[in-house]
């Protein structure tokens, strides 16, 4: 886990979090995208979530779900992992954030 995912359509991680420069921070823009990504580069140790992709058909409620069936269908760590729920929309972000949460307090 050395990477962190930005998970927007449209926004950028530079507008967020002071540290853009100094961390391996991988922009995607769709749930296809970020599933792509932890497939082919592993899990990353942050992910900053937003819930509404645009015009795409999936939400990042549902890569939360992708994501944290993923890691229990594979038996990975997650030590050292955190995320952050950067969305607009306020029952989008609390259901992605209560989902998050629950899941890494059982796993």
């Amino acid at each position: 886990m050395t990477w962190k995912m930005f998970l927007d359509d449209e926004r950028f991680p530079d507008v967020l979090y002071d540290d853009f420069e100094s961390v391996d921070w991988v922009i995607v823009r769709s749930f296809q995208d970020a599933k792509w990504h932890v497939l082919n580069r592993g899990l990353p140790r942050f992910i900053s979530f937003d819930h509404d992709l645009g015009s795409h058909t999936w939400t990042g409620m549902d890569f939360a779900k992708w994501f944290c069936d993923y890691v229990m269908d594979n038996d990975l760590s997650l030590e050292g992992f955190d995320f952050h729920v950067h969305s607009q929309n306020p029952v989008g972000a609390e259901n992605i954030k209560s989902y998050m949460t629950q899941f890494l307090k059982d796993y």
